[in-house]
């Protein structure tokens, strides 16, 4: 990964200028904010995992994925997922994730729940004590690392940290409102363009 520091392109009359980059900046520095940004993720994700591992239960890889789909389907639709809903997000086959789901129902984590208005059907759900965990648990044990992070920082590097991150998305943000509003503008054109072909 490259750093902040390179080339005389970069120096601060360039920064501080105001309006588009040139564009092999715009992508250089479009690329670094994506590495950077994944590279964090991928810390986070493994203070959790270490986190999760000083837990009672020790759980495989396919068994965190299990869950982990199971939590966006609860965060996503207050539901469950039947087995082939599972399955099929896991890219894993039915019968290994029947023997996933099974292993993590004898430890409690889920739960197999027919639906009301087809007993052959079962949602599998997470149990109330997982449910409460991700509620009040979760979020702390996600917190941690950026808690340490920022206590860690100088008061100059919280606030470069506060400010680079409102400007990325105060730019995300702009740059999703042009696309729209351009989107918008040619949607006329095309309706015109469609009317006449058609």
């Amino acid at each position: 990964m490259r750093h902040v520091a390179h080339d005389e392109e970069r120096d601060d009359s360039v920064k501080a200028a105001r309006g588009p980059q040139p564009e092999h900046l715009a992508h250089s520095d479009a690329r670094e904010v994506a590495d950077r940004l994944e590279a964090i993720q991928r810390t986070l994700r493994q203070r959790l995992a270490a986190a999760a591992q000083r837990y009672p239960v020790a759980l495989t890889g396919p068994q965190v994925l299990a869950l982990e789909r199971l939590v966006e389907s609860m965060r996503a639709t207050g539901t469950g997922l039947s087995l082939s809903e599972l399955s099929g997000q896991m890219g894993l086959a039915h019968s290994t994730v029947s023997g996933i789901v099974t292993r993590l129902e004898r430890r409690g984590l889920v739960r197999r729940m027919p639906q009301p208005d087809d007993r052959r059907f079962v949602s599998i759900e997470l149990t109330q004590p997982v449910m409460d965990w991700l509620s009040n648990e979760l979020p702390a044990a996600r917190m941690q690392p950026r808690e340490a992070a920022m206590r860690s920082a100088t008061r100059r590097e919280r606030a470069v940290v506060l400010e680079g991150l409102a400007a990325l998305e105060r730019l995300l943000e702009g740059d999703a409102r042009e696309r729209d509003a351009d989107d918008a503008a040619a949607a006329p054109a095309r309706a015109d363009r469609d009317a006449a072909s058609g």
